[in-house]
């Protein structure tokens, strides 16, 4: 009788655990953000995103490396960033500043930006992006 109770207790206890785990992976809102940027996001496929109020990781500013060196690029300072190929877990990125100049480095793969568009809240991760255009207001 010991026995079964105790069988019992765990199947109970590994179902509740097990169901706990799983979850849709989706996400439900854009992050709220202090300052609003108007953008145009390329997919990799192709597909096209105008949207708002976008940020990388609920931030408003891309972080990466450039080298060995730890780098913060501010959306106010980028006209473009193009996403280029992906080596291990990171994605090479190029932007194209407001002054006219260029510079490179490197960000998480799966690092997440969101924003708003007039369908509703989008996600996409870094290596699924080819692009981003920030409108100037």
């Amino acid at each position: 009788m010991l026995r079964k109770a105790f069988y019992a207790v765990v199947v109970l206890a590994a179902f509740t655990l097990l169901t706990a785990m799983g979850g849709t992976g989706g996400f439900e809102r854009a992050p709220r953000v202090e300052k609003n940027y108007a953008i145009v996001v390329t997919d990799a496929s192709g597909n096209k995103i105008e949207g708002e109020k976008f940020s990388w990781e609920g931030r408003i500013h891309f972080a990466g490396y450039l080298g060995m060196a730890q780098v913060i690029m501010p959306f106010e300072k980028i006209k473009e960033l193009k996403v280029g190929e992906k080596i291990d877990r990171k994605v090479k990125v190029t932007a194209r500043l407001l002054d006219g100049t260029e510079t490179g480095f490197e960000v998480d793969a799966k690092s997440r930006c969101f924003g708003e568009a007039g369908f509703g809240n989008f996600m996409l991760q870094m290596d699924e992006i080819k692009s981003v255009v920030f409108k100037q207001n």
